[in-house]
């Protein structure tokens, strides 16, 4: 099995896309298959830690780790010591420009969590099954939406 990977991203709209590409050739390197969704997920998690967990002296890591059941993708922001609302909102489909980041990632991520990071900031987590398996499958009218 491969090891956990990361690399950090400076504070900057382009490391979004680097985010991604890191994702994609690490995933590809470890052979999984249907990186879609986990190529996404780090999209609305990067975005999310460069607009609210970080500033200009400091970035955001990305860590990617195989495990028996799949993969766990960890953003790590570097400033903001709040959680996200775990009450999703629910955005204005007509009005609202953003708010849909989590909608997307409980929508995509098997499970999702946050913990906190030492000595400040936070971990956004997810993961990803490698298979689909009965325990982990979704319906989309079980997914949440607003």
């Amino acid at each position: 099995m491969p090891e956990a990977t990361q690399r950090f991203f400076d504070h900057q709209p382009e490391s979004v896309k680097a985010a991604r590409d890191f994702t994609t050739r690490t995933l590809r390197d470890w052979g999984v298959d249907g990186t879609g969704d986990i190529r996404l997920v780090v999209s609305e998690l990067a975005t999310n830690a460069l607009a609210h967990g970080s500033d200009a002296d400091h970035g955001f890591l990305v860590r990617l780790e195989p495990d028996d059941g799949g993969i766990r993708l960890e953003v790590h922001d570097s400033r903001d010591p709040h959680q996200p609302l775990t009450e999703l909102a629910c955005p204005d489909p007509a009005a609202d420009e953003t708010g849909r980041g989590l909608v997307i990632v409980t929508a995509l991520a098997a499970r999702w969590g946050i913990a906190p990071r030492q000595p400040y900031g936070k971990i956004v987590w997810s993961h990803f099954p490698t298979a689909p398996s009965a325990t982990t499958f979704r319906a989309v009218e079980e997914v949440r939406t607003c």
